[in-house]
């Protein structure tokens, strides 16, 4: 059994230039979505929000890729991708103009609903086009391109943050995408065959699901990016997206078990070698949150880092991929997918473990050995789970699986970032407290600290009148960092054994159908 290609490699005279575009369309996708999160402060300033305000551009926008990430894929099949994404990067790269020149926060969040809309097409159409247009033998490459840009792009952002922030220039945060997508539009019109409208697919899909399961997704997204902010369960908002979430994608399984084309092939999507893979990327997106969000986290609250600073530092996550990817696609070429996996995953927990001796005095060079063991993870880890997930495709699995995939993609990589986020505001405050009840006012050791530390600062210009404020102020920020660099030594502990645990579900995974992604069965694993 073969993986098929949907049509012959010849139909576009240059698919090369088609598969440029779609990969050049992925990195814009990833680049924006991580942009918007980890600029928002600098956009927050540039447009005059508050934070509340703020908070929902980047919730937002990432919300809208959600609302269709799972249909993508058949619009893509029905209306043809070279529409599609013409379509789609058209009005992205038109509506990304306007942003910074306004400040009303209503028309902001629809601009930002009708970005995220559009630029949430332009990763499912990239697998698809990749195996339509490109011989067998160029597959993994295609793919490794694919698996490239999520590790890269994550990591890269900071620093290309840094420089709009440092030099002032945040809209260009936005106008980046004016440059940038019209190079995608050109690579499209070139390099993509026209293809006529399905009309009767068209006509026969399941709207109802697409619907359902567009706006469920949508809805529990938001609950999760705005839970931590809101206090989870004791806001009424979180709980609402999270309720009509919930009903709607039980309304959305109904309609795919009663619908006579469905979106989604429930009986597909029930296959261990269809399901696993979509938990694993959402496990993989777990154990990224390590380099994505915890040690940029503490570098900034805990030593005072800014962007410029930080993103040096995670630059050694993302420039190895430029050759960790390339060695993993030739690895697969002899050593199963699986196996491959489970060492990623492995590196990844090492390098989390190696990271559960954090102190206070730990900066950027204390991290080089840690993530460049996880550099090497994070390679293996997303190649082998991407030529897995893609070697298990067929004509009619093809639709269920990239939505399935997307969809782990985008949801689970929010489930596992706020999760941690809260488990560290969490840990921060037990810490505190705990450290705090053992300072006892009036017993002699802390009042002796406090009359040295008060001593001091009466020495120096600080600014406060009162030393003896100016010293419990200080000794209160000693006690709030200390409790957040055991919370984040915590965080790293938890990553390490979430992907320990992990590493069970590869016992569940059978091996592909022989095709141009699966290594010799002689060099194969069971």
């Amino acid at each position: 059994m073969t993986l098929p290609a949907v049509t012959p490699p010849s139909v576009t005279h240059r698919p090369m230039l088609g598969v440029a575009a779609v990969l050049v369309g992925a990195f814009i996708s990833t680049i924006n979505t991580r942009l918007t999160s980890v600029g928002l402060a600098d956009i927050r300033g540039g447009l005059s929000l508050g934070f509340d305000e703020g908070s929902w551009l980047s919730t937002v926008f990432a919300a809208a890729q959600i609302v269709v990430c799972m249909s993508a894929a058949w619009f893509s099949f029905v209306l043809g991708p070279r529409r599609l994404l013409l379509w789609s990067a058209g009005i992205f790269c038109a509506v990304s103009i306007l942003p910074p020149f306004t400040r009303e926060p209503n028309t902001l969040l629809a601009l930002q609903l009708v970005r995220g809309l559009a630029v949430g097409t332009f990763i499912p159409a990239t697998i698809g086009f990749i195996l339509r247009e490109l011989p067998p033998r160029w597959w993994r490459w295609g793919l490794a391109a694919y698996a490239f840009r999520f590790v890269f792009s994550q990591n890269i952002t900071s620093s290309l943050e840094s420089f709009y922030g440092e030099h002032g220039l945040w809209p260009w945060m936005f106008w980046q995408n004016v440059l940038l997508t019209p190079i995608m539009m050109v690579l499209v019109w070139f390099g993509m065959q026209r293809e006529p409208i399905d009309r009767a697919k068209l006509a026969a899909g399941d709207w109802n699901g697409i619907v359902f399961a567009g706006l469920g997704l949508a809805f529990v997204y938001a609950g999760l990016d705005q839970g931590n902010r809101l206090d989870w369960l004791n806001s009424g908002l979180i709980v609402g997206l999270l309720l009509a979430g919930g009903l709607l994608l039980v309304a959305f399984v109904v309609t795919e078990m009663t619908a006579e084309h469905p979106l989604i092939d429930l009986a597909v999507a029930r296959q261990a070698n269809v399901w696993i893979p979509t938990v694993m990327i959402a496990v993989y997106g777990f154990g990224a949150t390590a380099t994505s969000f915890v040690l940029p986290d503490y570098l900034a609250r805990v030593q005072g880092l800014r962007s410029l600073q930080v993103g040096p530092v995670l630059e050694w996550i993302a420039l190895p991929q430029i050759v960790l990817v390339p060695l993993t696609a030739l690895l697969l070429r002899r050593v199963d997918a699986r196996l491959v996996f489970a060492c990623g995953l492995s590196l990844i927990a090492i390098g989390s473990w190696m990271n559960t001796g954090l102190t206070h005095d730990w900066v950027g060079r204390d991290f080089l050995p840690s993530q460049l063991v996880e550099a090497v993870g994070l390679a293996l880890g997303i190649t082998s789970l991407i030529f897995f997930g893609i070697a298990n495709i067929t004509p009619v699995k093809a639709i269920t699986v990239a939505g399935m995939i997307q969809t782990g993609r985008l949801l689970g990589n929010e489930l596992g970032s706020a999760y941690i986020q809260s488990y560290v505001r969490v840990q921060e405050q037990i810490y505190s407290n705990q450290v705090g009840v053992t300072l006892t006012v009036g017993e002699t050791v802390t009042e002796d600290r406090l009359a040295q530390l008060s001593q001091l600062i009466a020495n120096q210009a600080t600014g406060i009148a009162d030393p003896d404020v100016a010293a419990a102020l200080a000794v209160g920020n000693l006690v709030r960092r200390e409790a957040y660099v055991l919370a984040y030594a915590d965080a790293f502990w938890l990553v390490a054994w979430v992907l320990t645990l992990g590493l069970g579900l590869l016992l569940f995974l059978t091996r592909p159908p022989p095709n141009p992604l699966t290594p010799p069965l002689a060099n194969a694993g069971a």
